[in-house]
C-alpha cells in the first residue's frame, strides 16, 4: 500500500500548520473525554504521541510502517509495529488520525471497526477522521513534484469513482548514480452516513477547513457500547 516508502517521503511534503490544527482539535476534545489511557491508531512518526505525553497522557501508539515505528522509538516514544487487530490490550480511547479510516475499503470497515472495539473499554472513545467529497475532488486531487539535489519526488493523484489513487516515484542518489522507488497509494471516499456500527454510538461531528476555506474533513467522535 506504499506505507513504506510514503514513510520516506513524508518528512518532504510539509503541510505542518494544517497538521498542527488537526492536532488541537483532537487533543480539544480528549480533553473534553476526560480520557487518560489512549491508543494512537496509525500513529506515523509519533507527532501526536508526542503532544499526548505532553497533557500528561499514557499515549501508546501503533502503525504498520516500521519506518514510522523506529522513528517513534528514537524518540523514547512507546509504540509497536502491529495491527489493531493483533493487538491485546484495552484503552479508555483510540485515536486514528489523518485519513486512516480512508486508507480501508469500504467492505472492510466493519471488521476493521469490531478490532478496534476490542481494544476500547465499554463506555470508551474512538476518534477519527475522514475526508469529505470535497477534500478528494479538489484538495487531494492533483499533481506534485519535489526536485532537490540529493532526490526528487513525484507524486499524481487521481480521484475517479470514490477512489483516489496516488501514484508515488522517489528518485534518491546512491552514490554516483540514483535510484528509484515506486509505490501506488489507495484511499476511498466514505461517506458519513455508512459509518454507522453495532459496536459504536456514533455521538459527535466536527467539520474542519485545513486547506481553504470550504470543509475537507470531518471528525466522528464514537462511543463504545
Amino acid at each position: 500500500m506504499g506505507l513504506e516508502l510514503y514513510a520516506k517521503i513524508e518528512p518532504y511534503l510539509g503541510f505542518e500548520s494544517q497538521k498542527e490544527q488537526l492536532y488541537k482539535a483532537y487533543q480539544q476534545k480528549i480533553e473534553q473525554l476526560g480520557v487518560q489511557d489512549i491508543l494512537d491508531i496509525g500513529c506515523g512518526s509519533g507527532a501526536f504521541l508526542k503532544k499526548l505525553e505532553n497533557m500528561g497522557k499514557n499515549a501508546f501508539g501503533i502503525d504498520l510502517s516500521s519506518v514510522m515505528i523506529k522513528r517513534c522509538k528514537a524518540q523514547g516514544l512507546k509504540a509497536a509495529a502491529i495491527d489493531v487487530c493483533e493487538l491485546d490490550e484495552r484503552f479508555e480511547a483510540a485515536t486514528a488520525m489523518f485519513d486512516v479510516l480512508n486508507y480501508i475499503p469500504p467492505k472492510n470497515l466493519g471488521s476493521f471497526m469490531r478490532c478496534v472495539a476490542n481494544v476500547i473499554e465499554k463506555g470508551g472513545y474512538f476518534l477519527c477522521d475522514i475526508n469529505t467529497l470535497y477534500g478528494f475532488e479538489e484538495i487531494a486531487q492533483g499533481s506534485l513534484i519535489i526536485n532537490e539535489e540529493d532526490f526528487c519526488i513525484g507524486i499524481d493523484a487521481e480521484f475517479e469513482e470514490d477512489r483516489l489513487q496516488t501514484d508515488i516515484v522517489y528518485f534518491a542518489r546512491n552514490g554516483k548514480y540514483f535510484s528509484k522507488e515506486t509505490d501506488t497509494i489507495i484511499q476511498y471516499y466514505h461517506d458519513i452516513e455508512a459509518l454507522k456500527f453495532d459496536e459504536f454510538k456514533l455521538i459527535d461531528i466536527d467539520f474542519v477547513a485545513l486547506y481553504s476555506e470550504e470543509i475537507d474533513k470531518a471528525i466522528l467522535t464514537y462511543e463504545r457500547i
